[in-house]
């Protein structure tokens, strides 16, 4: 199996990117399944209902989130369908009562089942979480209690949406061999650093889909503005300039990654 992992798709730009590169990468590429971060395609911060079904109009099976997943509440309400094809992190506290999956299991007919997890770290993040340690286990434990699953030999995509490189990489060899690939999102810089650890994909950071030409996807002025003064200017979408497509590409046998590269290009 072969799966397209793309990076945090960031507002307009990052959709607009997605709808004019995504079918020569599709081409090229052929992937059993596409999976994106969506967290900020709406506006920078969250996502809406229109720009899932805009993004999947483009190509994208489904989608995986971060702290944003709660920025626009309408959305939060569209979450209670538990066939929306996305997952938020699993670790919130309380994450039973709160609208949304942690993990979800999708049938792909003759190619099989494939679990899609989230995680969120918690070194230098404000959310109220639980350790990703401890719930990757009992999101684990979770799975294996189910009749319609065989876990042994299911691909298992897991999103660590973390700031710290070393919360990221020390996950990684905690539940390798558990999980086909650990692909880390949220810093919005791609890293170089795509390897095996055991039968597990990994990389620190994914990447983005969006602006380059700016900070994150935030036209540098305003950012600027914000480092040099005590008094703060909303950030603004960058939408001139460059674009950035980042993603890796996981290939797997049975349950095991056999390799992960990156797939990145940069349009003018």
């Amino acid at each position: 199996m072969k799966i397209l992992f793309i990076g945090d798709i960031s507002g307009r730009p990052g959709r607009e990117t997605i709808k004019s590169v995504l079918p020569e990468v599709q081409n090229n590429i052929q992937p059993d399944l596409i999976i994106a971060n969506c967290e900020n395609a709406a506006g920078g911060r969250g996502i809406t209902k229109e720009t899932l079904n805009e993004l999947q109009g483009s190509g994208i099976d489904y989608f995986t989130s971060g702290e944003h997943v709660w920025g626009i509440r309408q959305f939060r309400d569209d979450l209670y369908d538990s066939e929306l094809p996305i997952v938020r992190p699993y670790n919130y506290e309380q994450t039973d009562t709160l609208p949304g999956k942690g993990f979800d299991v999708l049938d792909l007919g003759s190619k099989g089942q494939i679990i899609i997890g989230s995680l969120i770290g918690q070194t230098f993040m404000r959310e109220p979480v639980r350790s990703p340690f401890w719930m990757f286990d009992e999101m684990y434990r979770e799975l294996e209690s189910r009749d319609d699953l065989d876990l042994e030999s299911t691909p298992f995509i897991l999103d660590f949406h973390a700031e710290a490189t070393s919360e990221k990489v020390t996950l990684g060899n905690y539940v390798k061999d558990r999980v086909s690939a650990v692909l880390g999102t949220h810093t919005h810089v791609a890293t170089a650093d795509n390897r095996l650890m055991g039968k597990t994909a990994f990389v620190t950071d994914v990447g983005m889909v969006g602006p380059l030409d700016a900070s994150l996807w935030v036209e540098f002025e305003s950012v600027t503005h914000n480092f040099k003064y005590p008094y703060k200017e909303q950030f603004k979408m960058a939408e001139e300039g460059r674009r950035v497509f980042n993603s890796v590409v996981v290939e797997i046998e049975g349950k095991e990654a056999v390799s992960i590269t990156r797939f990145d290009k940069v349009i003018d």
